[in-house]
């Protein structure tokens, strides 16, 4: 059986020291910086998986790398916010269902 990696090692440590530090500093920052760090997350995994993935999921990926760093820039907007992340669980959840092959 072939290993197949989806992710460097060096990537890996990248996305594993955000999601660490992330955690530590929400500690200290307000309650709405949570989800900023973990679309951080989501966003750079994105970028680094892009290349590997299948051709079927790549324009799922092009779009959180494409969408996220916007939603940064507009997270006061709390209803825009909220809205936006909502159709990006929407739009995971039908890649899923996809993937799997289950009816909705």
């Amino acid at each position: 059986m072939t290993k197949t990696y989806v992710l460097t090692e060096a990537e890996a440590l990248e996305l594993l020291a955000l999601l660490l530090t992330s955690a530590r500093i929400q500690l200290d920052e307000p309650a709405i910086y949570g989800p900023l760090r973990l679309l951080t997350a989501a966003e750079r995994l994105s970028q680094f998986i892009q290349k590997q993935s299948s051709k079927d999921l790549r324009p799922f990926l092009k779009m959180l790398v494409d969408t996220i760093p916007d939603m940064h820039m507009r997270m006061a907007d709390t209803d825009w916010y909220q809205d936006n992340l909502d159709a990006l669980c929407r739009a995971v959840a039908q890649q899923l269902v996809d993937k799997n092959e289950v009816e909705s």
